[in-house]
C-alpha cells in the first residue's frame, strides 16, 4: 500500500478527444499540497485578470488566506513560453473530501495543454495517486466508512440513473447503520456473558443461557433479513438487460440490427438462424441498455441444439428487466405464438408487430386490432427495413425500463451489498450458530470467544480489523484520480 503521509496529484476528470477544449481537473492532496504554489511556475493572478508579477507578493497574498478555503485563480507558465489560465480550489485539513490539504486545479484547454501542467506538476516532487488513493485517504482519515467508500466507486462507474440510484443507496449509510444496532445488541450480549465468567465463584449467573439463546437467535435473524433483503451491488451496477423474443422467424434479428445500428444478428429467410445468446449495446433516452437476441420459441423443438438454445432463451428472458415480444404482422400462426407469450411470464412486455413494411396501412390497422385482442397488449408497428417505429419503439422501451427503476426505488427499503458485505454477513451468521451451540451445552466461555469473533466479523464491515491486503484488493478496482 501507498504511505498516506505522501502528496499525491491525478488527472480526477474524463479524458478529452484528441482536438476537444475542455475542463480538466488535477487534483492533489497531501501535506505538501499547498507548496505547489512555491515550487512550481504557477502563480496567482488577481481577481480582475491581472497578473501578480511579483511572486513574492503573491506568496505572501496567499499565505495570508491559508487557514480558509478559497479559489484562487492562477497562470502556469510552461516551456518554450506556452502559459495556461486556471482556477484553483483550495480546501484546508480536515475540511477536505480526503481530510488533508486539497487542491483542484481546472484548467479550460486542449488535451495537450492540461497534460503539459500535469507532467510540470508532477515535476515538483509529487507523487502520482494510485486508483482509488484519494477515497482510500478519505476512508483512513475517517471521511467514510468503507462500504460507503465503496460506494464511492460505484457512483464513479455508475452508466445510467438506476446504477446511480444505486449507489446512492449504500452511500446513504444504511447498511451501516442496521450493522451497528447489531453489533450493539450483540456487544451488550457479550458483556453480560462475560461479566458471568468473572464471577463464577460466586455462583452469579447474569443471563441465563437459555435467554442468552433466544438473543442469539433474534440477532441471527436480523442478519439473515439483511441478507435475503438485499439486493446485489453487482446485479444493480450491471446495465438493464432487454431480450427480444418470439417465434422463429419473427423478425427479432432484424430488429435487433436496426435498433443498434450493427449487423449482429444473422438475417435470413430460413427460420432457426440464430442459436446463442447474442447482445449489443443500445442507447435509449433514459440511458443505456444491453438488448438481446436469442433463439426463436418453436412449440416445438426438432433436436437436441433447438433443445438447448431454447432454454438458453428462455432463461436469458426471464432475468430480463424487460421483454420485447415479436409478431410477424404477415405471419399465419399468431396462436402458437400467443401460448409462447403467456409462457414467458416476463415482468415487463412491449409487444411488437414487425415486417409492417410488407402490408397496407388497413390490413395493418386490421392486425392491429386482431393482436390486442387475442394477446390482451397493445401493439407497436414496426419495420426493420424502413425504420418505421423504431424511434417510438425506444421511447416506450425507455419509458417501461424507467418505470421500473422508479417503481422500485419507491417501494424498494432493499439495501446494497457487495459480495465482501455478503461474506461478512454469512461468516457472523456462522459464529453466531456456534456460539449458541456452546452455550447451550454449558460452554460459555466458548460462546463468548465466538460472540467476540462474530462481532470482529460484523465490524469488518466497516473500519475494524481491515486487512491491508483487503485494502488494497478494494481500492484497486477504483480509477485513478477518485
Amino acid at each position: 500500500m501507498y504511505s498516506p503521509d505522501d502528496t499525491i496529484v491525478a488527472v480526477s476528470s474524463p479524458s478529452l478527444l484528441p482536438a476537444q477544449i475542455g475542463r480538466t481537473i488535477l487534483r492533489l492532496s497531501g501535506a505538501g499540497a499547498f507548496s505547489i504554489f512555491q515550487n512550481s511556475n504557477l502563480e496567482f493572478v488577481s481577481n480582475f485578470g491581472f497578473r501578480i508579477s511579483d511572486l513574492t507578493s503573491a506568496n505572501r497574498l496567499f499565505n495570508s488566506k491559508i487557514s480558509q478555503r478559497g479559489i484562487y485563480p492562477f497562470r502556469i507558465h510552461l516551456p518554450d513560453g506556452v502559459w495556461a489560465d486556471g482556477t484553483a480550489y483550495c480546501f484546508v485539513a480536515p475540511a477536505s473530501y480526503t481530510g488533508q490539504d486539497v487542491i483542484e486545479l481546472h484548467l479550460l484547454a486542449a488535451g495537450p495543454v492540461a497534460e503539459a501542467v500535469y507532467q510540470q506538476i508532477l515535476k515538483c516532487g509529487f507523487r502520482q495517486a494510485g486508483p482509488g488513493e484519494f477515497t482510500l485517504r478519505a476512508y483512513l482519515n475517517g471521511k467514510f466508512d468503507l462500504s460507503q467508500a465503496e460506494a464511492v466507486m460505484h457512483i464513479v462507474s455508475a452508466g445510467s440513473e438506476n446504477q446511480l440510484a444505486a449507489a446512492q443507496r449504500l452511500l446513504s449509510g444504511g447498511l451501516a447503520g442496521k450493522i451497528a444496532q447489531v453489533r450493539n445488541d450483540l456487544l451488550e450480549l457479550l458483556s453480560l456473558l462475560e461479566a458471568g465468567l468473572d464471577f463464577t465463584e460466586e455462583d452469579i449467573e447474569f443471563v441465563q443461557p437459555q435467554q442468552a439463546c433466544e438473543k442469539i437467535k433474534t440477532l441471527s435473524s436480523q442478519i439473515q433479513s439483511i441478507l435475503d433483503g438485499a439486493v446485489r451491488c453487482e446485479e444493480l451496477m450491471d446495465l438493464p438487460a432487454v431480450g427480444l423474443a418470439g417465434l422463429p422467424g419473427a423478425g427479432k434479428s432484424s430488429l435487433m440490427n436496426a435498433l443498434t445500428s450493427q449487423p449482429r444478428s444473422i438475417v435470413s429467410d430460413s427460420q432457426a438462424t440464430t442459436r446463442d445468446v447474442l447482445t449489443e449495446l443500445l442507447e435509449l433516452p433514459c440511458g443505456w441498455c444491453v438488448l438481446f437476441d436469442c433463439a426463436g420459441l418453436g412449440l416445438k423443438n426438432t433436436d437436441t441444439l433447438d433443445e438447448l438454445a431454447k432454454d438458453a432463451a428462455l432463461q436469458a428472458l426471464r432475468s430480463a428487466s424487460a421483454v420485447i415480444f415479436c409478431v410477424d404482422l404477415a405471419g399465419e400462426n399468431q396462436q402458437d405464438a400467443a401460448r409462447i407469450f403467456r409462457q414467458l411470464g416476463a415482468k415487463t412486455f412491449i409487444a411488437v408487430g414487425t415486417k409492417a413494411d410488407l402490408l397496407n396501412a388497413t390490413v395493418i390497422q386490421q392486425k392491429q386490432r386482431q393482436l390486442k385482442d387475442l394477446f390482451g397488449i397493445e401493439f407497436l408497428v414496426t419495420s426493420a427495413a424502413t425504420g418505421a417505429g423504431l424511434e417510438s419503439l425506444k421511447m416506450k422501451l425507455s419509458e417501461a425500463l424507467l418505470s421500473v427503476v422508479e417503481g422500485e426505488s419507491e417501494t424498494d427499503p432493499r439495501i446494497a451489498t457487495n459480495l465482501r458485505h455478503r461474506q461478512k454477513l454469512e461468516s457472523s451468521l456462522k459464529r453466531l450458530a456456534e456460539a449458541a451451540e456452546e452455550i447451550y451445552n454449558e460452554h460459555p466461555e466458548v460462546g463468548a470467544m465466538l460472540l467476540r469473533s462474530a462481532w470482529q466479523e460484523l465490524g469488518g464491515l466497516e473500519h475494524e480489523h481491515i486487512d491491508e491486503r483487503i485494502l488494497d484488493v478494494i481500492f484497486s478496482k477504483f480509477c485513478i484520480g477518485k
